[in-house]
């Protein structure tokens, strides 16, 4: 009865020292990247009446994120305060956006801010698995 006490004592140790865990990395996080823009940096698009644009510079947008991750941009609600954001495209508020290497181009299809807002652009990490 001892023995066989010892011999199960011994399988679950062997059993539960085999075990391993792994633990999932994320190797590139998440990134944020926050733009203030006065009023005078919008600028009417040519050829049109009612469309203005403001293009931000962001070295960190590089052609993985154009072709495989994701871009998230959202605009705040009250200047630069940022209590509360809209993501754009928004289409209460007229917004638009294209994305590019190292640059986002935002489009206001109306009159642009006349103040200085606060423009958040999140950068999402993905892997392309097709």
């Amino acid at each position: 009865m001892k023995k066989l006490t010892i011999l199960m004592l011994c399988i679950a140790t062997l059993g539960l020292a085999s075990c391993k865990k792994d633990t999932i990395v994320q190797s590139t996080p998440n990134r944020t990247i926050i733009f203030d823009k006065p009023g005078n940096a919008w600028r009417l698009l040519g050829g049109t009446t009612n469309t203005y644009f403001v293009d931000l510079v962001a070295s960190e947008i590089d052609n993985i994120n154009v072709q495989d991750e994701g871009v998230l941009v959202y605009i705040a609600t009250d200047g630069t305060t940022s209590t509360g954001y809209f993501q754009i495209p928004n289409q209460a508020q007229s917004y638009d956006y294209d994305i590019y290497t190292g640059s986002i181009r935002i489009y206001s299809y109306g009159p642009p801010p006349t103040s200085t807002i606060r423009i958040k652009v999140v950068l999402v990490a993905a892997q392309n698995v097709t």
